[in-house]
């Protein structure tokens, strides 16, 4: 699947929202934030924008960086946290950053390919670009391994994650 990108020009006067799934597709359940991207974008209302982060952070930095600035950053991934799978968590990024040796870590792994939330807030955030308003949206995975669907369980938790994603755009 090639990365996507949805845009809609606002109005004068709308806030301007990113909505990014970052994650590996054909990671089954850990693929949420991919598939999240490809699927909404088509049905964003005005002043949202949908996009694929599932590429390097120091690229999306510059692409961040090179647009006007949005309002707000709503950021969808399946990272494994050791909760019960399906859970979907939904909170404020702290913009709290790690030492900067780790800084560099992430950075080095990022070149490199490596493509993880926590990789993407510490690169990004380290080098700027995040709008102050950036939401995150954990869905817990289930089952690992490679494959183009989702278990049942991740299938059918797809319109709760959903509702949160729009939920999370909203003032």
């Amino acid at each position: 699947m090639a990365r996507t990108t949805t845009t809609r020009t606002p109005e004068v006067g709308v806030r301007r929202v990113l909505v990014g799934g970052i994650g590996y597709r054909f990671l089954r359940d850990e693929s949420v934030g991919p598939y999240m991207a490809d699927t909404l974008g088509e049905r964003a209302p005005e002043g949202v924008e949908v996009e694929d982060f599932g590429y390097h952070p120091v690229g999306l930095h510059q692409n961040l960086t090179d647009r006007e600035a949005y309002d707000r950053l709503v950021i969808v991934a399946a990272p494994r946290r050791g909760r019960a799978p399906g859970t979907i968590t939904t909170y404020q990024w702290d913009r709290v950053l790690p030492s900067p040796e780790e800084i560099q870590v992430r950075v080095s792994e990022a070149v490199t390919g490596v493509i993880d939330l926590d990789g993407l807030l510490v690169v990004v955030g380290a080098l700027g670009g995040f709008p102050d308003d950036v939401v995150v949206i954990e869905v817990e995975p289930g089952e690992e391994g490679w494959g183009d669907s989702f278990s049942e369980l991740i299938a059918s938790r797809l319109p709760a994650i959903e509702e949160a994603v729009w939920t999370s755009t909203l003032p």
